[in-house]
């Protein structure tokens, strides 16, 4: 389309800016490519109104694609969407998904945004909670014929991948990557395989050439300087099609996003310093440029819209259940493997004494549970580490998140790590005074830079901690009881929101054992709430002696 406006160099400057746009001489006009019409539309806005009107009308008649890309990016429900072709775009994915559980309606609309997005790929921004894994591995199993595909990860969900993998797509054959000695099964459909380990397999991923690569919490491409992003990017670089997903909002920190709007539209983002100054409000300091902030974000939302999409939960909260459950796997390594392999022998030998014997004493049932309780605090300390890297996925999406722990050491490794990383915290536990309680309570509650509120079975039963919608639970409880009512600090009269609960759990430990019945006991526990029974610490006890032995 060819623009003519009145000569004013502040506007010109910004025309400039547009990819591919053109003078022409001859008629006196900016001829600007079809694809970036609304951008020039925004441009113009502020200087020629009119002229923005006309742009922008012309663009939305000339590109049904825009209009259906607009309005399944804008839709929070079904019903929203005004035009037959953003219509039959979601009727279309409808007919052809086949996948064992149901999508939610606003995941369905992420799906045929998805499959609609004219570009590489695209950004799945929606909140922490949401389904960004779902909804890629719905697109992806529209497409079978795009395969391999590489899912590059952060280490601590690795496993969470596989899990949803396994889950929603049963028939692909799957690839966690562990270590950098791993051979690649060329068998596999799919590969996953955490960011540390991009550039110690590049040169084997270079035999490669994935059709999709799929970039989870894809602001960890924002070292630019870094091995593992130089290795991610060169992968993005060599696949047909590239998807980022995050729930940090894009507008709160532009630059994170630079690498990965490099790839997927780098006729639009090509150049990381140019990105800097015009989106990051680049300064300089005497000793470099800084690109911290963010500016001209009306035009660079305009600029991605054909490609990212972002939902919060209080947008898609009719489609949510009040609350909901998720498990977040991780494995033990090294040291910390030993450890807990040595108690869980010395823990098993002596459940075989007490079943071989068919003793039922006290003292037998003191013994297993001492040992029991070790090998918990073991996986404690080990989750506590790894806790960091969930909490900070919650945090950059400006999300608050309460957090359990149970033993105290467990909770100061928490702690020591967030304070690392400078989040914003509140501590309370058995040892915190009443009224310190309470005011922690209360900025958490109303301080939107406080996001973590990290704390035990301590809390009382009658707080409300409503400003998070989120928990997680980095160890768990011996009662269904008991974590329903921690839980339920944020489950209550108030909430705003769906609620989801995650519990961190080791697999191929005791962890997966004590939630498999803990869970079990959940139904259970319905039915005896008008009762005077308890299920005890002894029937747990029981209960892990009895899953061992089918085992």
């Amino acid at each position: 389309m060819l623009i003519k406006f009145p000569y004013n160099e502040s506007l010109i400057t910004q025309i400039k800016e547009i990819p591919g746009r053109r003078w022409d001489p001859v008629e006196r006009g900016w001829s600007i490519p079809d694809q970036y019409l609304v951008l020039a539309a925004d441009v113009l806005e502020n200087f020629y109104p009119n002229v923005s009107e006309s742009v922008r009308i012309y663009a939305e008649r000339l590109s049904p694609q825009t209009v259906t890309i607009n309005e399944l990016s804008s839709a929070i429900t079904p019903q929203e969407l005004t035009t037959e072709v953003a219509t039959e775009a979601l009727r279309s994915v409808r007919e052809r998904l086949n996948l064992p559980y149901s999508l939610f309606p606003y995941q369905e609309l992420g799906v045929a945004f998805l499959e609609e997005t004219p570009y590489k790929g695209a950004v799945v921004a929606d909140a922490p909670g949401l389904g960004k894994t779902i909804q890629t591995l719905a697109w992806m199993s529209l497409h079978t014929e795009l395969r391999p595909v590489v899912i590059v990860v952060p280490a601590s969900v690795k496993l969470n991948w596989a899990r949803e993998i396994s889950k929603w797509l049963p028939a692909e054959q799957v690839q966690v990557i562990m270590t950098g000695k791993d051979l690649l099964d060329t068998k596999a459909g799919i590969y996953v395989i955490n960011y540390e380990l991009c550039w110690k397999k590049e040169e084997t991923f270079k035999h490669i050439r994935p059709a999709i690569t799929v970039f989870d919490e894809c602001t960890y491409l924002k070292e630019r300087k870094a091995k593992r992003t130089q290795a991610a990017i060169s992968l993005g670089k060599r696949s047909k099609y590239v998807l980022g997903l995050s729930g940090t909002p894009i507008i709160n920190r532009p630059m994170e996003f630079f690498n990965i709007l490099n790839l997927i539209d780098s006729d639009q983002f090509p150049n990381w310093f140019k990105f800097g100054l015009r989106y990051c409000d680049g300064q300089h300091n005497g000793y470099g440029w800084n690109f911290n902030g963010a500016s001209h974000l009306k035009e660079l939302q305009s600029s991605i819209k054909p490609f990212l999409i972002r939902r919060k939960k209080e947008d898609v909260l009719k489609d949510l259940p009040p609350k909901r459950r998720e498990f977040l796997d991780m494995e033990l390594t090294g040291n910390i493997y030993s450890d807990y392999q040595a108690t869980e022998t010395e823990w098993m030998s002596t459940v075989q004494i007490i079943q071989t014997s068919q003793l039922d004493d006290n003292d037998s049932y003191i013994n297993v549970l001492a040992k029991l309780g070790l090998m918990r605090h073991i996986l404690g300390r080990a989750k506590g580490e790894i806790a960091i890297e969930h909490i900070k996925n919650f945090t950059q999406g400006e999300e608050k998140l309460l957090v359990f722990g149970h033993h105290q050491d467990v909770l100061s490794i928490i702690e020591d790590s967030m304070k690392g990383a400078n989040i914003s915290y509140v501590r309370v536990d058995g040892t915190t005074p009443a009224q310190v309680r309470q005011d922690a309570v209360d900025r958490f509650q109303t301080e939107k830079d406080c996001l973590v509120f990290l704390t035990s079975t301590a809390m009382g039963m009658g707080v409300t901690l409503t400003a998070a919608s989120n928990a997680l639970f980095v160890e768990r409880q011996w009662s269904p009881s008991v974590e329903e009512q921690m839980e339920d600090r944020i489950h209550r009269i108030g909430q705003t929101k769906g609620v989801v609960i995650w519990y961190m759990q080791a697999t191929n430990t005791i962890d997966e054992l004590l939630a498999n019945i803990v869970e079990s006991k959940r139904e259970l526990l319905a039915e005896l709430l008008d009762s005077d029974q308890k299920i005890s610490n002894r029937s747990i006890m029981k209960e892990l002696m009895k899953e061992i032995s089918r085992g």
